[in-house]
């Protein structure tokens, strides 16, 4: 009696990408020169969490269009305001205003596929310190960002635990479809599935770290990559400062706004 062959379930279709290559401005501040300064930032605790509360994602069109920066955004704004406020104003991204962030920075027009190019991170950082992005209805500026070396990973754990979020960019390689956790494959960069790149370019915030991991959000949901895989792939990082993470003033890892502002206008 022959087997009955049973049914393949069909693939589910790839999320969507939409980082452009970096855009490179040599007027952008480096994280490292306010480092550099003398007991600026005290060495950060061994783990950094500024996610796990938060009592979820919007996928903000990313399953449909090359939005992941504007998503990126709304997550960041998302995490800033639950943690200043302790959950209470938590203010969350709308489609329709990812939509509407996504047509003035990365120039889609609704329905014409071909405008539907994604966006670079530096463009969409001055957008958002020079006119802002709506989030739950009000508009959600910042008052500045500075390029985080990805190679130092003490700077990106200070940048997370000092601004609440590292805003990144990943080239992300084939073998990370499907991937539940992102870790480097057999054969590291140098393998067909693990080319730089090899699936696309995609904008994430990392909002936590620990010896082994960062915690990134991406696609509505939580995902770990580990340190090898943000060494080998991330290709740029920004700290963004927004009033948004500073409730009252100071942060919820107790730095004090006025004072980073000062120290930052010295530099």
């Amino acid at each position: 009696m022959a087997k009955t062959k049973l049914p393949v379930p069909p693939k589910r279709p790839l999320p969507k990408l939409g980082k452009l290559p970096p855009r490179i401005d040599p007027r952008t501040f480096q994280l490292r020169k306010y480092l550099r300064k003398p007991a600026a930032v005290p060495t950060p605790p061994e783990e950094i969490s500024y996610v796990v509360r938060v009592p979820g994602w919007p996928m903000l069109l990313n399953d449909q269009l090359g939005d992941c920066v504007i998503a990126a955004m709304g997550h960041m704004v998302q995490q800033w305001t639950f943690f200043s406020t302790d959950g209470s104003a938590m203010q969350t991204m709308t489609d329709a205003e990812a939509l509407a962030a996504y047509e003035a920075i990365g120039g889609y027009v609704p329905g014409d596929s071909s405008t539907d190019q994604g966006a670079d991170m530096l463009t969409a950082l001055n957008y958002w310190r020079n006119t802002g992005i709506q989030v739950g209805g009000s508009v959600h500026k910042i008052g500045g960002f500075v390029a985080v070396d990805p190679a130092n990973l003490l700077e990106v754990r200070q940048a997370i635990w000092l601004f609440g979020n590292l805003f990144m960019g990943v080239q992300l390689p084939v073998s990370a479809q499907g991937q539940n956790d992102w870790i480097v494959p057999d054969g590291g960069i140098y393998s067909a599935d693990g080319a730089p790149g090899g699936w696309g370019g995609h904008c994430i915030p990392s909002m936590a770290e620990s010896p082994e991991t960062l915690t990134c959000i991406t696609w509505a949901e939580r995902l770990k990559m580990s340190h090898n895989f943000f060494g080998d792939y991330c290709d740029e990082a920004y700290a963004v400062l927004s009033q948004d993470w500073f409730g009252g003033g100071i942060s919820p890892s107790s730095f004090n706004l006025k004072q980073l502002e000062a120290d930052l206008a010295a530099l």
